[in-house]
């Protein structure tokens, strides 16, 4: 017994020198290979970074380079592939003009004027329409030419006239003005071979008919035209680039080619772009450039930009670097000095007192685990009596929920049967009335008993369908909302059709989900009926309930939206307490939205929301 206690004391002598020596000792050693291995590493981070930023710079910037001219390209495709929608509404709006012209001038003196008069008239207001770019023409249903407008044809009959592919297109323009009273023909001009849209309309008096045309390629330079004209409003960055070329000649050059290309280099990116779409990384001046033909347009367009400005930043960033490291190691060393002089001050002042508290501390441990067995103890049997407490009143409130439900359930079933119940009486007194009146017969009787059975039937699977969707769910099931939510909305249809209460059920989820089926459809129900209620109370005019399923991969949310005025800000935070409800006590338990938030949060692993919207509230539960 002595010698453990000798070796005990000897023991607590050589601590207080350990705790003095072992501290400082670790902080040199540490401090050491702590600051060289950090300034290893801090250089060649700053070296790994610098290239890593070089790097990512030119590939983000390669990256918005191809955005930019793919943005580009989408534009010229959208505008060429419209530019027949544009020759038509073009033409249309000529044709139109011509035609409102002509009837005008008919209408005004058809009953004053002769018929070689009006018709001069009208050949005169729209030869005066016509152009070099615009222009009418006007044709009777025999053929003859009435206003040639740049057909060349005047005085003539053009029912012979043939375009360069055989087609006699006069006559299909007289078919489609007879058939269709307006239309389009696409023709190929036997001058030049140039294809060209008409459009005519029947004039609806004298047998004549009206038209225009547009050649196609001319409508296609117009678009080149306004396509070159949005490249050169748009800026670009100041040390980048553009080009286009057409036939491989600049149709267009970015104002500051100038400054910071040379003309070797132009003329080296001419002789290196080709139809493939393609990156160059020849460095020509420091720059990279990117080429894609657009071949509708017979364009090249070319972008690049400038990598020796990253470089030159890179520099006085690495600079930078090098002064923060120098800084690090002298911060580093100071920081090491004072904290070895800091660990042995302390640890000479708390070596002294060091033995009384290490002996002290021995002797309070085993009263302390005393006391903390018997408050483990003690505490185990407070936390069992108030969980106990606990699960009595959520069984109660569960229980109050559940009456409250199954008051909900009687009054939903009754409205179900009262029709049923009725058609029960009246196949009664049916049969009633035929023994009294003799006209009771086998026939009858069976026809009456199959319908009261058919009936009896329906008032069964009522019965079923509610005692389903209120007894509780023993295990999850993998089920579609939107089918869910249908089928629980049947139960409470009857009661929303009574109230005048329009349900409009919105799905845009197709996925399924695992959940416990009924419980969902009561907190859908206890949502529905919560929104009925504020209808109600509130005298909406034309109400209305909305409910909308959405669901993203992680997620899905069911949203029930009343137009019933929305809820107080005040009592917001409230509304989903125990006992808490703005109803008077014969209508409302204050529990439904509480276990409304019970069943989502701790049931189905979700949670539950309010907000109001413009005219009433929104209740969404996200899943």
């Amino acid at each position: 017994m002595m010698a453990n206690k000798t070796g005990f004391f000897d023991k607590t002598k050589i601590l207080p020198k350990l705790i003095i020596a072992v501290p400082s000792l670790l902080v040199l050693v540490v401090g050491f290979f702590m600051g060289t291995f950090y300034i290893d590493k801090l250089e060649q981070h700053f070296e790994q970074a610098r290239k890593n930023s070089i790097n990512e710079y030119i590939i983000n910037k390669k990256k918005e380079s191809e955005t930019w001219v793919n943005q580009l390209d989408s534009l010229f495709k959208y505008k060429n592939e419209h530019i027949q929608d544009s020759i038509e509404d073009e033409l249309k709006a000529r044709v139109e003009l011509a035609y409102e012209s002509a009837t005008y001038i008919y209408e005004k003196y058809k009953k004053t004027n002769s018929k070689n008069d009006i018709k001069n008239r009208i050949k005169d207001a729209l030869s005066k329409m016509s152009d070099n770019k615009n222009y009418i023409f006007i044709s009777s249903f025999s053929g003859d030419s009435i206003l040639s407008g740049s057909r060349g044809t005047k005085d003539k009959n053009l029912l012979g006239y043939t375009d360069a592919d055989g087609r006699s297109v006069v006559l299909e323009e007289i078919t489609k003005v007879r058939k269709h009273k307006e239309g389009f023909i696409k023709s190929t001009d036997p001058k030049n071979g140039r294809l060209k849209s008409i459009y005519v309309r029947n004039l609806g008096f004298y047998d004549w008919y009206i038209g225009s045309s547009i050649y196609k390629d001319k409508e296609l330079e117009n678009v080149k035209y306004d396509s070159l004209e949005i490249i050169k409003s748009t800026p670009i960055q100041q040390d980048d680039f553009m080009i286009i070329y057409e036939d491989k000649k600049p149709i267009h050059i970015s104002s500051n080619v100038q400054e910071i290309l040379a003309y070797e280099s132009l003329e080296m990116i001419k002789k290196n772009i080709s139809k493939d779409s393609s990156w160059y990384e020849e460095n020509i001046a420091g720059y990279l450039y990117y080429s894609k033909y657009f071949e509708p347009f017979n364009w090249h367009i070319v972008y690049g930009f400038n990598i020796s400005k990253m470089s030159e930043s890179e520099l006085k960033k690495q600079k930078q670097m090098q002064s923060l490291v120098d800084k690090e190691l002298e911060f580093i060393r100071n920081i090491s000095v004072i904290i070895v002089v800091f660990v042995l001050i302390v640890s000479i002042l708390f070596s002294r007192a060091i033995n009384h508290i290490f002996l002290s501390y021995q002797q309070d441990v085993k009263s302390r685990q005393e006391q903390l067995e018997y408050l483990n103890a003690s505490l185990e049997q407070k936390v069992a009596r108030e969980l106990h407490n606990l699960r009595q009143k959520d069984k109660m409130l569960i229980q109050k929920s559940k009456m409250a439900d199954m008051g909900d359930m009687i009054s939903m079933i009754a409205h179900q049967w009262r029709q049923p119940l009725n058609q029960l009486s009246y196949i009664l007194m049916n049969i009633d009335s035929a023994y009294e009146h003799k006209e009771l017969d086998k026939k009858y009787l069976d026809n009456k008993v199959k319908e009261a059975n058919n009936l009896l039937e329906f008032m069964s699977v009522t019965i079923d369908d509610f005692r389903d969707y209120f007894k509780p769910d023993q295990k999850k099931e993998s089920v579609n909302i939107g089918n869910v939510l249908k089928r629980g909305l049947e139960l409470m249809q009857v009661p929303l059709e009574d109230a005048k209460i329009q349900i409009i059920h919105i799905n845009e989820c197709e996925k399924e989900n695992e959940l416990y089926v009924n419980e969902f459809v009561q907190v859908v129900l206890n949502l529905v009926k919560n929104s009925k209620d504020a209808l109600l109370q509130n005298s909406i005019k034309d109400p209305m309930i909305k409910i909308i399923t959405k669901c993203t991969e992680d997620e899905t949310l069911v949203e029930v939206i009343d137009n019933g005025g929305g809820i107080e800000k005040d009592i917001q935070e409230k509304i989903f307490e125990p006992y808490f409800t703005t109803k008077d006590s014969q209508n409302g338990t204050g529990l439904g939205l509480y276990m409304s938030k019970m069943i989502v949060e701790e049931h189905l692993g979700g949670k539950i929301v309010v907000e109001n919207i413009e005219g009433g509230s929104s209740f969404k539960v996200f899943l």
